[in-house]
């Protein structure tokens, strides 16, 4: 009798397991929602005075949408790190930051005196680009099936080939050794606007130091994640790649601090390195990362630029409720200058994204190259800080107006929607997507959040690296 009563036992472990397990998901998605929708709006909404327009129910809906798809996402299980990255992006700086913005009237100071009569339309601009985003979500569902099936593994998608992994990395370590040599490693423990001062008077214009900064950096992630990635694939551990993951690991620590670095970057490179070493490697930690992020975008992102301009940390505000009115959550208030510098002015049609194109082509050779995006609004509204940020619907609406919102949304959806999927079949054999799914998902804020002048450099490396380094993942025959 104690066999079948063992079995027994098993198997309605196994039947609790399994209904948990169908249970659990759904009830975590409700509990996600009801305070991503609800709970967390309730408390801005309770702590602010009510404000004279009611703007800020479009605020609200922004909220919602962005709260109820990213649940669902949590709910599924299915790890969707791009959606992921978009949808807490636009929850906590398009939705949370405007709605206490609106409601306390008050806005970011580097983005004073911006016209209330514009909301109306920027909420507009921001829920249309969310309605496309999820067309291109469809799309993508649709067309899903139709295309080439990837290999993955070892031949496939993804393939590390280690003369190349080992190639770059000697190419990284010494664009590093330069970069270093040039900023001084002293300089790199100091501060942002440090090294950007060191950068510019060593290496020469900005856009010099940008791309060498940008080739020493992430040339050396991409070589770090692509080492180790093949060094996980040998049957039998070789030690010679031992000290070159060690090394690179180090230097990678040095050149990648959260000191000298923006936080977007810096927190790029972080996650790429967290999920090289299987932070999504289950759906269960996928989960735990995603409900972890949207509140570390609220409580600790404003913190992390504590050593932005010193090398002792200077926190702006303690208050969360407060830091959701700081210039780090500037991106409704640029998307409002963007619709007054339209009107004004008309869409550039296509200049900016011209620029964006040729990045690389130095002023002193294109004098009349458009502006960063965010400096062109700055200027446009004579602000003292031209630093600010062009959110990705800011740089679509200016290029051209709707139109050009509404099929770039969509695009963006397509292509998040497809590489999600690749992204899911990839890490269901492996603890770890492949190299350009390391880092991109998470990249993916920056280029959120703009400008994108800004971002290309470092995306151009990013991708050229990790295509250097990878295999093309023919399809099966």
């Amino acid at each position: 009798m104690t066999a079948p009563t063992t079995r027994g036992k098993r198997a309605r472990s196994a039947v609790v397991g399994r209904v948990g397990g169908r249970l659990g998901a759904p009830l975590l998605a409700v509990w996600v929602a009801a305070s991503m929708v609800i709970l967390v709006p309730v408390i801005v909404i309770g702590f602010t005075p009510t404000p004279h327009r009611s703007v800020w129910m479009g605020a609200l809906a922004v909220t919602t949408i962005a709260g109820v798809r990213y649940a669902w996402i949590i709910g599924e299980g299915h790890r969707r790190l791009i959606e992921m990255s978009f949808w807490m992006f636009t929850y906590v700086f398009l939705g949370l930051a405007p709605l206490a913005q609106l409601r306390l009237e008050q806005n970011p100071p580097t983005t004073p005196r911006l016209d209330p009569s514009l909301d109306v339309k920027a909420i507009v601009i921001v829920v249309t680009g969310l309605v496309f985003f999820c067309v291109g979500l469809f799309v993508a569902r649709v067309v899903w099936p139709r295309l080439p099936a990837v290999v993955t593994g070892e031949r496939g998608a993804g393939s590390i080939d280690p003369l190349r992994a080992v190639a770059l990395a000697v190419v990284a370590l010494a664009l590093n050794a330069y970069y270093i040599n040039k900023i001084g490693i002293g300089t790199l423990l100091e501060s942002r606007s440090a090294v950007t001062e060191q950068a510019e008077g060593s290496l020469g214009q900005s856009t010099t130091a940008v791309i060498i900064a940008a080739g020493a950096m992430m040339s050396l992630l991409v070589a770090f994640i692509a080492v180790v990635k093949y060094y996980d694939t040998m049957t039998v551990k070789e030690r010679a790649f031992l000290p070159i993951i060690v090394v690179l690991g180090m230097t990678l620590c040095v050149t990648l601090n959260p000191i000298s670095n923006a936080r977007y970057l810096f927190g790029t490179g972080a996650l790429a390195v967290a999920a090289l070493f299987g932070l999504f490697a289950t759906r269960a930690r996928f989960r735990v990362v995603a409900i972890l992020a949207v509140a570390a975008l609220v409580l600790v992102f404003p913190l992390a630029d504590a050593f932005r301009y010193s090398s002792s940390a200077q926190f702006k505000t303690s208050n969360p409720l407060q830091s959701l009115t700081s210039p780090d959550y500037d991106a409704f208030a640029q998307i409002n200058n963007t619709v007054l510098y339209v009107q004004n002015h008309g869409n550039t049609g296509g200049d900016q994204a011209l620029g964006v194109l040729f990045f690389w082509v130095p002023r002193s050779i294109w004098a009349d190259k458009a502006p960063d995006t965010g400096v062109l609004l700055a200027k446009s509204r004579n602000y003292p800080v031209d630093n600010l940020s062009a959110p990705l619907w800011t740089e679509l609406y200016i290029n051209g107006g709707m139109p050009i919102l509404v099929l770039g949304m969509l695009l963006f959806g397509l292509v998040a929607g497809v590489q999600d999927r690749r992204i899911e079949i990839s890490l269901r054999t492996a603890r770890a997507p492949t190299v350009l799914a390391c880092i991109l998902p998470f990249y993916a804020i920056i280029l959120l959040r703009g400008s994108l002048l800004q971002a290309m450099s470092y995306l151009l490396v990013i991708i050229a690296c990790a295509l250097f380094v990878t295999g093309s993942g023919r399809k099966r025959t």
